[in-house]
């Protein structure tokens, strides 16, 4: 075989394994995570989640009493945000320094690459192309049920609930700033499966603060009628 020949050679066979890893990525019938499995079979999928389930729950139950110790006060989240290792820094329009990489206010996992340099360098934490999660606050936004939005995330990352990893969150991102033109079709299995824990985390945040928030309020009214003397609460 000439010098020709085996080039061509490399190429087509350096081609039919990038088709190859492509149609696999296509057809894979399983995801796994840290606490769960889905397999697809046919028209049928079976998810085995019990210790995610678990793990939620207890997430959940977990900041029902955290609220329950902070008076609503947003100096006491504040706190636990830092105990757990996580750096808050206050910045003067923050969503202008933000914007420039594709993040918003408030919590930010783990990225990779420019992004992580940047913010690196703000926290502090030297060069380095990967970081940790941070917390970008406008000076001045301490907003009770914003932080409570993104503790509860936090925790639920501590957790290590899936939906939280690299991938996950950056699938997320990008389905989160426009979800009706975000072109799903090009996802595999695991990146769907990783894209559905990362949307369900989220949900799961934003229903405990409603609820957390209508508790209060509720709480509120029966306080404010029996300080009025009513009897039908």
């Amino acid at each position: 075989m000439n010098f020709i020949q085996r080039v061509v050679y490399t190429l087509l066979s350096l081609k039919e394994r990038g088709l190859r890893l492509r149609l696999d990525k296509h057809l894979r019938t399983s995801a796994t995570n840290s606490t769960s499995k889905t397999v697809i079979a046919g028209n049928c999928s079976l998810t085995l989640n019990t210790q995610t389930n678990k793990n939620i729950e207890l997430v959940k139950q977990n900041m029902f009493d955290i609220v329950k110790n902070s008076n609503f006060t947003s100096d006491f989240l504040l706190d636990l945000i830092k105990k757990r290792g996580v750096k808050v820094i206050y910045l003067k329009d923050a969503y202008k320094f933000l914007a420039l990489m594709s993040e918003e206010e408030g919590l930010i996992f783990e990225r990779k690459g420019f992004t992580a340099l940047m913010l690196n360098l703000l926290a502090g934490n030297g060069f380095s192309l990967k970081s940790k999660p941070l917390f970008i606050l406008e000076k001045g936004n301490n907003d009770f049920y914003f932080l409570l939005f993104h503790l509860y995330k936090l925790h639920g990352y501590f957790q290590k609930l899936p939906g939280f990893d690299f991938k996950a969150q950056e699938l997320f991102k990008l389905y989160s700033r426009n979800p009706e033109k975000c072109d799903l079709s090009q996802l595999g299995f695991e990146d769907m499966t990783a894209l559905k824990e990362a949307i369900a985390r989220d949900n799961e945040a934003s229903g405990f603060v409603i609820e957390v928030s209508k508790s209060r309020e509720g709480a509120k009214n029966a306080l404010s009628k029996l300080k009025d003397g009513g009897a039908n609460l």
